[in-house]
């Protein structure tokens, strides 16, 4: 609302404009910035500059237990695929059949 309907409305109601004033003044400023600060805009920022062309870190090489592991998820991944409409037929979920399959070939050495 603009003051004077608010002024008009608090005298209706038998309350001091400055009441209705009041409650239309901005938001206090933030003490801790100055009140004529403004963050500048993303647009206006200049382009942060990379550091010197740093090598990307090498990446550690996976372990034996590891790379067996990911051998086992996908053997595991394609038999889900291969049998999924007999094993959901069955209640079985993914997550359950994995873990059964996962011991099952761990089992076996593979």
């Amino acid at each position: 609302m603009m003051p004077c309907r608010l002024a008009t409305l608090a005298l209706a109601l038998g309350l001091p404009a400055s009441v209705a004033l009041a409650q239309t003044a901005p938001a206090p400023q933030n003490p801790l910035r100055p009140a004529n600060s403004r963050p500048a805009p993303a647009a206006a920022a200049p382009a942060a500059q990379a550091p010197a062309a740093e090598a990307p870190k090498p990446r550690r090489k996976r372990s034996e237990a590891q790379l067996a592991n990911d051998n086992r998820m996908r053997a595991c991944g394609q038999e889900w695929r291969q049998n999924k409409a007999k094993l959901t037929a069955e209640g079985k979920t993914w997550r359950a059949f994995n873990v059964e399959c996962g011991a099952r070939l761990k089992a076996q050495g593979r």
